[in-house]
């Protein structure tokens, strides 16, 4: 459609020739008369025309499929492609989420509105009467044209893709066996778990956001100003001002608990957005669902705070946190019954002895075995 405009816009020639004129001049280019004009326009369009073609497939393929997302129409196949496509450059989630928010916006817009087709049809017909009928320029004058929309349209492409977004420079971190501590340009801090890698832009402070991509764990602690903060995911975006918050991220989901402040959480499947205060977390899957949930502890950062609190909570629930913080394995499919337990874990603590007070409290037995341990029973 922007093709068939900027078509009728320089369909005449001497425009043509005006704007080349224009273009040599800009660019101390040689002075082009009408004649080389022609003869410039027929060799543009021979060479342009099939790359041009190919680029606006492309380009329309990828519209699609965000138009898809947003109705929620996408297939399993379909959200693999368009995610790889939206993680390849910071251009293209940038024009996913400027869509994402017209479209938000579009929902209610004129809700109650109704044409009124009878009265536009007359307003039609009143026009054509009156318009005149204008003569088509010649073939010859035609392909200029056509010629002069490619040139233009495949510059606007080229300076759209190269001058105004030059090639962005990641600083990438990885924390590898061991915790890390990361100090960002804008002071701001990240605390990686192990085997976690952060990435972010060379001129961070110079963005109008600050942005980073992560994937594993990390405890963040943002420095509040002007300049919005975004952790980007595989599942999902998390964007903020000033607060502290937990983020894991896998292949399958990722996982958002607050510490202090609010934190916005939107899916990458879909345009769907909560909003987490402290104590809340969000957990964005692959399927798209995103759900927010209350989180009774901080057991979520016991990888940093070394720390895990238990009141009231469910046992398989923690045997599942043990297993995280001692990075350990441990059976618990044949618990009979799922008892609660109350207490704390504390760095130092041996495994040994929380398992033989869960073994007396709660009337189980655990066993350990080749690949850690296994518990059996449970008497409330």
């Amino acid at each position: 459609m922007c093709a068939l405009f900027l078509f009728l816009e320089f369909w005449n020639l001497e425009f043509v020739f005006w704007n080349f004129q224009k273009i040599g001049e800009k660019f101390n280019l040689c002075v082009i008369n009408k004649s080389s004009v022609e003869v410039f326009g027929l060799i543009l369009w021979t060479i342009n025309h099939q790359l041009w073609t190919k680029i606006m497939k492309e380009q329309n393929k990828y519209l699609i499929l965000i138009h898809k997302r947003l109705s929620n129409q996408l297939t399993s196949d379909e959200v693999q492609m368009l995610d790889t496509w939206l993680e390849a450059d910071p251009k293209y989630r940038a024009l996913y989420e400027t869509t994402a928010i017209s479209w938000n916006k579009s929902q209610h817009y004129k809700a109650d509105y109704q044409p009124d087709t009878a009265n536009e049809w007359s307003k039609l017909n009143d026009k054509i009467n009156t318009e005149k009928v204008v003569s088509m320029p010649s073939r010859r004058r035609w392909w200029v044209a056509a010629a002069a929309v490619l040139l233009l349209a495949g510059g606007a492409f080229w300076w759209f893709n190269n001058a105004l977004s030059p090639t962005e420079k990641w600083v990438e971190i990885h924390s590898n066996d061991s915790l890390k501590d990361v100090k960002l340009p804008d002071g701001s801090t990240v605390t990686l778990n192990k085997n976690t890698t952060l990435a972010y832009l060379e001129d961070f402070n110079t963005n109008e956001s600050r942005t980073v991509k992560m994937t594993g764990e990390a405890f963040f602690q943002v420095v509040r100003i002007t300049k919005p903060f975004i952790v980007q995911t595989k599942r999902a975006d998390v964007r903020v001002l000033g607060t502290s918050f937990n983020v894991k991220s896998d292949i399958e989901a990722t996982q958002v608990t607050v510490a202090s402040g609010k934190v916005a959480v939107s899916s990458k499947v879909n345009p769907q957005r909560v909003t987490l205060k402290r104590g809340e977390k969000a957990t964005a899957t692959k399927a798209g669902t995103l759900e927010k949930s209350i989180a009774k502890t901080f057991n979520d950062l016991a990888w940093k705070t070394r720390r895990l609190d238990f009141d009231a909570t469910p046992l398989n629930e923690v045997f599942a946190n043990l297993e995280s913080f001692f990075n350990i394995k441990i059976d618990a499919t044949q618990l009979k019954e799922n008892c609660t337990y109350t207490g704390d874990v504390v760095e130092g603590d041996k495994i040994e002895d929380i398992l033989k007070g869960l073994e007396k409290i709660h009337n189980i037995k655990i066993n350990k075995t080749s690949k850690g341990y296994q518990v059996t029973g449970g008497n409330c």
